[in-house]
């Protein structure tokens, strides 16, 4: 190593680094934690050589030493060592499964490779400034990321029993891994395993910069709903005493990665703790944060389409921007003020443009804060610029997922956004009361959305809408009324909640919680007990902590009057394009889960594929050939073919209008209240195998519709079979059939199979 690091060359020591690595691979007594350390040590920076052409050792030599040392350690682990010692061989055992897997093709290494001590000054220099170490931004391949994980895991069970062992090493390895590792589903144990391993070292406030370290690389990568539960870590271990600064940056830091998210109601949540945690700290060097925190909740009430409300709480924020800041204007020191001021300016430009009526209150918003000069100074530099028509304008906020301007003006006020592949929308009427209930429900929904964007809660593609009323009567030891209605394409539910914030704080995350499960869940085609798993895990990160903070939300966000209400809501115009259909935002911040859905097997599913050509065929044996004969039906099917219709869909669809026609024949229909007897009569009337005497089923069986209608139908049947749930109300069977092909294989999977329909191709075939 000294060699490599003094002469930035290795091949003098080739025949040392041989020799030492057989000898000690080979050599059963050779145990010693120590030596074994310098093994895992000196091929990581055989590989560093390697890859710089600074040896002559190969990946296979080097591979083939790094399997016998992880076979050694096996060993040694499965001999139950000491305490200590078994945790120094599960961190060099994690080590070396969790190294960069050199068996790829060495071809695709960048050529301008740093040198081995450019490369430490980097790692170095990366760590002091809490930065992600430059290596991991390629998000490199690993020998394997299981094993590393599951030692990880054992690693951190074992520590209560080797209190001596310094875990700060292995700790550091997995927070620089972090944005690799993320996506593994024992992460989370694992990384509160090492933290509480190292909070007895170093205690809790070095935690809390793991996890901020932690989330700026998950930043970095991209990895948003990741990084703010680190961040939220953070925020939970510095929100206190000498560590208050941080905690408020981090309450800000959460606000804004909630505003990314799409998230802007839980933004302005974040936004007012943050304030409302300043005004009440012992350091008066704090109050900075208060007019911060302010206007940073109107920009995410802009973000929400409450622009009105969003220029109320400006103005508000100005004011606390004069008190608590010397030099309250300068660009530099504060550029959040500048940023909202341009949103006022767009603000007044747009109610100018497509709602007049909006400009005199506006103005009266923006004289109160002396800042109209500064607006028609902006507004001037805009003036030759041709204004959008009302849809551009709702175009333009549907793309970037944020809510439509002036949602908050007219009786009814709307909050609408996109996430995990719904279109939510919470509506209220425009009054003080019913807004802060309203905000409150929608600022804890999005946060929890926040938390289901690490998991997999399946929502069922579509719109879902809440109407929010504020109850002055309803009791703050019950719960919330929930009433669902559905219509064909949207969830409907109408909620009851209190007005005022209990005294006891602990009462209303619960509360809350539970009107959010009721209406989440039911978009969700998880069972309840899948979909509760969910939030039990949430609850383990700290969802409570995360919906309430520091004070409700009715408290944190009263600030317009109830005049201020009045006014909005008398404005007759109501939201931009109120009629028209929101498009969807490209792309969305929050998007839903891809990859294979929970209870997913493929080769279960090509079992089911290869059974259902099984039973299917029998049922249609003497209609099939009738249906081939016919020209339109070849057209329909093969128009069907081209659209992603696998054989078995068609088989499916056919096979299923073939039974009903035959168990209507016998006068089954089904109804609700059947008798499990009755119901299995349909069931055999339609599976059974099709005789040679049995009546023609007629052509207008198999029309294109009826074949859509049946293949929806039985995709209800699949997603049952797959363990998922479809809950009371209308379903939207396109949604379905999307989840089931993107989650699950459904246009995808196939067996190799005789072709059913065997017809010869022809002209009057073409389409």
């Amino acid at each position: 190593m000294a060699t490599l690091r003094g002469l930035g060359d290795m091949h003098p020591t080739d025949q040392q680094a041989r020799d030492f690595f057989d000898t000690i691979t080979a050599d059963d007594t050779l145990t010693d934690p120590g030596i074994l350390e310098d093994v895992v040590v000196l091929l990581g920076y055989g590989f560093g050589a390697l890859m710089r052409g600074l040896t002559a050792l190969t990946a296979d030599n080097l591979c083939r030493w790094q399997r016998l040392l992880a076979d050694k350690i096996d060993r040694l682990l499965d001999a139950d060592p000491p305490a200590n010692d078994m945790a120094h061989l599960l961190a060099m055992r994690a080590r070396l499964a969790l190294h960069a897997d050199m068996t790829t093709d060495l071809e695709s290494v960048p050529k301008d490779l740093p040198t081995v001590p450019e490369a430490t000054a980097s790692v170095l220099e990366a760590v002091q400034a809490g930065e992600q170490i430059p290596v991991l931004q390629t998000k490199p391949p690993l020998t394997d990321l299981d094993t590393g994980m599951h030692t990880l895991l054992r690693l951190g069970r074992h520590l209560d029993n080797a209190p001596l062992f310094p875990i700060e090493h292995t700790a550091d390895l997995f927070d620089y891994l972090t944005p690799v590792l993320v996506d593994h589903p024992l992460y989370w144990e694992v990384r509160d395993l090492l933290d509480q391993a190292t909070d007895r070292v170093t205690g809790q406030t070095a935690r809390g910069e793991r996890a901020q370290s932690r989330g700026h690389a998950l930043i970095k990568n991209g990895r948003l709903p990741q990084a703010l539960q680190e961040i939220h870590e953070a925020k939970a271990n510095w929100l206190r005493g000498d560590t208050l600064e941080g905690g408020l940056i981090m309450l800000l830091l959460c606000a804004h990665l909630y505003s990314e998210l799409g998230l802007p109601i839980a933004a302005k949540q974040y936004a007012l703790a943050a304030a409302t945690a300043a005004k009440s700290a012992p350091d008066p060097e704090l109050s900075r944060f208060i007019p911060r925190g302010i206007i940073l909740a109107a920009r995410y009430d802009h973000q929400a389409g409450n622009w009105i409300s969003a220029a109320h709480l400006f103005a508000i924020g100005l004011m606390a921007q004069n008190v608590y800041c010397d030099e309250p204007y300068d660009g530099e020191r504060y550029p959040y003020v500048w940023e909202v001021m341009a949103d006022q300016a767009l603000t007044v430009r747009v109610a100018g443009a497509v709602r007049p009526g909006f400009v005199s209150p506006l103005r009266a918003i923006t004289a109160s804060a002396g800042i109209d000069t500064v607006i028609d100074e902006m507004l001037a530099t805009t003036a030759d610029v041709p204004t959008a028509t009302e849809e551009a304008y709702a175009e333009e906020a549907d793309a970037q997922g944020v809510g439509r301007p002036f949602s908050d003006a007219g009786p009814t006020r709307c909050y609408a956004w996109n996430a995990l592949g719904v279109d939510w929308e919470i509506t209220c009427p425009n009054d003080r009361l019913s807004v802060l209930v309203a905000e409150r429900y929608t600022a804890a929904l999005q946060v929890f959305l926040g938390e289901l964007a690490t998991q997999d809660p399946l929502f069922l593609p579509g719109r879902l809408s809440v109407e929010v009323r504020a109850d002055t009567t309803a009791p703050h030891d019950q719960p919330a009324v929930c009433d669902q209605s559905t219509d064909r394409n949207t969830n409907r539910w109408r909620l009851h909640l209190p007005t005022a914030a209990p005294a006891d704080l602990e009462t209303e995350p619960p509360r809350l919680l539970t009107a959010l499960i009721r209406v989440v869940l039911s978009q969700s085609l998880l069972s309840d007990e899948a979909f509760m798993h969910l939030v039990e895990q949430s609850l383990a990160g700290g969802l409570w902590h995360k919906l309430l903070v520091g004070r409700p939300y009715d408290e944190l966000a009263d600030f317009l009057k109830p005049d201020d209400y009045q006014t909005m809501a008398a404005l007759t115009d109501a939201a931009v394009a109120t009629g028209m259909p929101r498009g969807q935002a490209k792309p969305a911040a929050l998007l839903a889960r891809t990859g294979p859905g929970p209870g997913y097997v493929h080769e279960t599913a090509l079992d089911t594929v290869r059974n259902r050509y099984a039973v299917m065929l029998p049922i249609v044996s003497h209609t099939l050939p009738r249906l081939t004969a016919d020209p339109d039906f070849r057209r329909m099917a093969t128009q069907l073919r081209a659209e992603g219709w696998r054989d078995w869909h068609l088989l499916t669809a056919i096979a299923n209008a073939a039974g009903n026609h035959r168990a209507q024949q016998q006068g089954l229909r089904p109804s609700p209240g059947d008798s499990h007897e009755h119901r299995a009569r349909i069931l055999a009337a339609m599976q059974a195998p099709e005789r040679s005497d049995d009546l023609p089923v007629p052509a207008g069986a198999f029309t294109e519709h009826a074949l859509r209608s049946h293949l929806s139908a039985a995709a209800v049947s699949t997603a049952c079979g797959l363990g998922l749930v479809i809950r009371p109300g209308s379903l939207d069977p396109q949604a379905l059939l999307l989840v089931l092909g993107e989650r699950y294989g459904y246009w995808t999977d196939d067996i190799e199979h005789t072709d059913p329909f065997d017809w010869p191709t022809a002209e009057d075939d073409t389409i």
